[in-house]
């Protein structure tokens, strides 16, 4: 009975009733293998079996969201320099790897000005691609200016879309001003970026709804999945931790809903959770280098570079090599254009 759910994404355009039942029926592991395999071999014919590396930088701007979000921990109150993330960006480059991330905070009044002077700061030393994170914190304007300025995406992190649950654990965001900045892109001709969290207390229809809202977006080239952590001292901490198994199937049936799009690991994962990732039919994208505000413990998996008195470069490729070597996979440099 499974394999003709399965069947019926070859010969039909897949529904949201579809997509739950196979969502449903996956937590018996002999479907999820099924699962697996149909979506692993989606995404190697639609987005190829080569991977490439990526970085990122989270934290470069203050979160003036209040109240806090009721899980996150990652926000910072102050400005990071703009000379030290130049430098990082800088020290990227020269690694070989040609594409960040700049993430965070956001600001619901804009970070338009500060932003538009950041990336200036950035470009006078490298010219590695540039993909921007900072919630809706973008007017039009701004938007139009970051792609004469070739930046390659910007990112709308809806994080769950049911408008009651959103405002239980996010009450000092916005949802509808993230879904009017991804509608913003779209209509601007910019690529997008989004991330959805699994386990903050969602249904599974919620999920797949969630999938199907972002279906509608062309311009969407990439979709980031964080497996929830009660981290403690968060309103969420009492919730238990997302298991993987329930990420994977999400994922695998997001690969079939959204054939074309990028499907990333985000936060609350770590390199282990590569190999199940890449199985359930994940992306291309790989993040392989971060950049920490703090000196990490010495790790032989791991090499560190000081930027600054406040940052470092934190390189995973060998591991993350390990792993997809170990899997037939290659990594890449190259970026594939969005």
């Amino acid at each position: 009975m499974f394999t003709e759910l399965l069947e019926k994404t070859y010969t039909q355009e897949i529904t949201p009733e579809l997509a739950l039942r196979i969502l449903e029926e996956s937590a018996e592991p002999d479907n999820a293998i099924k699962l697996f395999e149909v979506a692993s071999r989606v995404r190697d014919e639609q987005i190829g079996k080569d991977l490439w590396w990526s970085s990122g930088i989270s934290g470069i701007f203050p979160c003036t969201v209040v109240p806090r979000c009721t899980y996150c921990t990652y926000f910072t109150e102050n400005f990071l320099p703009s000379k030290d993330i130049a430098a990082a960006a800088k020290g990227i480059a020269d690694l070989g790897i040609k594409h960040m991330h700049l993430s965070g905070g956001t600001n619901l009044q804009g970070y338009d000005r500060e932003l538009v002077e950041l990336i200036q700061e950035i470009h006078r030393v490298s010219d590695i691609d540039i993909e921007v994170n900072l919630g809706p914190s973008l007017a039009i304007d701004t938007l139009r200016v970051l792609k004469d300025m070739g930046i390659k995406s910007v990112t709308s992190s809806l994080e769950v879309c049911n408008d009651e649950l959103f405002q239980k654990v996010k009450p000092g965001d916005s949802l509808e001003a993230r879904k009017n900045l991804i509608e913003m892109c779209e209509r601007e001709g910019m690529s997008v970026r989004s991330m959805i969290m699994i386990g903050i207390g969602e249904t599974l229809k919620d999920r797949i709804n969630h999938l199907f809202y972002l279906k509608k977006f062309h311009r969407l080239y990439n979709l980031r999945f964080s497996r929830f952590y009660p981290y403690p001292k968060t309103g969420c901490s009492m919730l238990p931790r997302c298991s993987p198994w329930d990420l994977a199937r999400t994922i695998a049936v997001a690969r079939l809903i959204l054939p074309h799009v990028q499907l990333g690991l985000a936060a609350g994962n770590n390199h282990d959770d590569i190999p199940l990732w890449l199985l359930a039919g994940g992306g291309n994208q790989v993040g392989g280098v971060t950049i920490s505000r703090k000196l990490p413990q010495p790790s032989p998996e791991q090499q560190v570079l000081r930027i600054s008195d406040q940052l470092y470069i934190i390189d995973n490729r060998q591991l993350i090599e390990h792993y997809l070597k170990d899997m037939g996979r290659r990594v890449l440099y190259e970026c594939p254009s969005n």
